[in-house]
């Protein structure tokens, strides 16, 4: 085994092991800040939707929220979007952050990485730069980020990160758009040195447009990729709630947020995770100490009102259904989700 290899499964047990403690004592350690909803592309899949009669956090209030999850003891900060180099002042937002001893993560298109932002990474490098290819010719990445001329940016990006040695990973959205490139994609990664990672999960968008949803693989072909991709799958998973000491019960969420993850969206809502928008608290109004042990506990205390199947389901730990993208998908948190029930039992038969 390389020392690479050996250097990243120490840091897995780190992490895996840090999380488990400040979980059992409900500590914030683990952050995704939105800095902003605005993007120079319109990929089909986005969740997202910019509210404009909302306005986004000064860099002054940002760095106060910064001081804040510093003293409450958070590590972990991802800087997403949108993409984040849509902020005129990321550099001095980063900068702050890195003073701070923080491990920053950049989720970013590529598009926007110019000489001058490589250079400057390069001096106070991140923990991770995370870069989507969806698509390894123009015409497959282009109907989906749907901006001609996106394809050659993400290319030069991704060229200059890896010619400062920056700590790159890209990642991989499988949809109907590109099911035919991923082998070729899968190539041009591995071609890299970097490590293919797959992911095939698409939800409706914040504003509870199900657009996005028209784009997913059927669950047949999911798991003929979860097959073929061993290796690569769910690449965006988190901690899961086996590894964060989730107990199943009567409770409504089963997931691993708010118990030492947290979300903020660039209008300084303090929010449970990237669907669950409300309840949230308003960290213009409040100190974050205040929402982050009010908040999370009050709604990971929901319990199932209904009889819903879900509450009981014997093949919950195979599905990837969360009453939050429930309450996006279908108006009801304790619904079921058809797509994610079919494909629970697609990945429950793989197993037996």
């Amino acid at each position: 085994m390389d020392d690479s290899r050996i250097s990243e499964a120490a840091y897995g047990d780190f992490s895996l092991g840090f999380h488990r403690r400040g979980g059992e004592r409900g500590l914030p350690l683990n952050s995704q800040i939105e800095l902003t909803f605005r993007c120079n592309l319109k990929c089909v899949h986005c969740y997202v939707t910019e509210d404009t009669t909302k306005e986004e956090l000064a860099f002054d209030e940002i760095t106060d929220i910064l001081d804040q999850l510093h003293r409450e003891g958070c590590l972990w900060i991802c800087f997403t979007g949108g993409d984040p180099f849509m902020r005129e002042d990321f550099a001095d937002i980063y900068a702050y952050a890195k003073r701070k001893g923080f491990l920053i993560t950049i989720f970013t298109n590529g598009t926007l990485i110019t000489p001058e932002i490589a250079d400057f990474l390069s001096l106070e490098p991140p923990f991770s730069i995370e870069i989507p290819i969806n698509g390894i010719t123009p015409a497959t990445f282009e109907s989906i980020s749907r901006v001609p001329g996106s394809f050659k940016k993400a290319l030069e990006g991704i060229g200059l990160i890896m010619g400062k040695n920056l700590p790159l990973k890209l990642k991989t959205k499988a949809m109907t758009l590109n099911y035919h490139e991923l082998d070729k994609i899968r190539d041009y990664v591995e071609g890299l040195g970097r490590k293919f990672r797959l992911t095939s999960l698409i939800y409706p968008a914040l504003d509870g447009s199900q657009t996005p949803c028209s784009f997913r693989l059927s669950p047949e072909q999911i798991a003929g990729l979860d097959r073929l991709y061993q290796d690569s799958q769910n690449c965006e998973e988190g901690i899961t709630e086996r590894e964060a000491g989730v107990s199943h019960s009567d409770k409504l969420f089963r997931c691993a947020a708010g118990i030492s993850s947290f979300h903020i969206s660039p209008y300084g809502e303090l929010i449970f995770c990237t669907f669950m928008r409300s309840p949230n608290f308003d960290l213009r109004k409040g100190p974050f100490k205040k929402g982050f042990y009010t908040l999370m506990p009050e709604i990971r205390a929901a319990e199932y009102r209904s009889d819903s199947k879900c509450k009981t389901c014997e093949i919950s730990q195979f599905c990837s259904r969360c009453p939050a993208v429930a309450k996006l998908e279908n108006g009801d948190p304790e619904k079921p989700i058809k797509y994610f029930c079919e494909l629970a039992h697609k990945y429950a038969e793989q197993s037996r």
